[in-house]
């Protein structure tokens, strides 16, 4: 019996995508931050902090798996099939 193996990444499953306001823990501390870029099964976040040894640490970005982090707003979604959606709709006018 041959097993088809899923294609989808973690990230395609999940809810958010680039652009979304999410929160995550980090050091103790809860912070929030806008999803840059994602990965296989995580997200690389871009967060403001006043504090200056995390500022050096971890320069304003951070990659955090999409299990640990929660929603807090829906941003523009512009990689999850939104844009592919216009462009075929420009490709079929052509």
């Amino acid at each position: 019996m041959l097993l088809v193996k899923d294609k989808l990444t973690s990230n395609d499953k999940s809810p958010f995508d680039i652009g979304d306001q999410v929160s995550f823990m980090l050091e103790k501390k809860k912070f929030q931050g806008i999803i840059e870029k994602g990965y296989n099964n995580s997200y690389m976040i871009g967060f403001q902090t006043t504090d200056p040894a995390l500022e050096d640490k971890y320069h304003g970005k951070i990659v955090i798996n999409n299990k640990n982090i929660t929603m807090v707003k829906e941003g523009p979604h512009n990689s999850k099939g939104k844009n592919k959606d216009s462009e075929a709709t420009e490709d079929e006018e052509k």
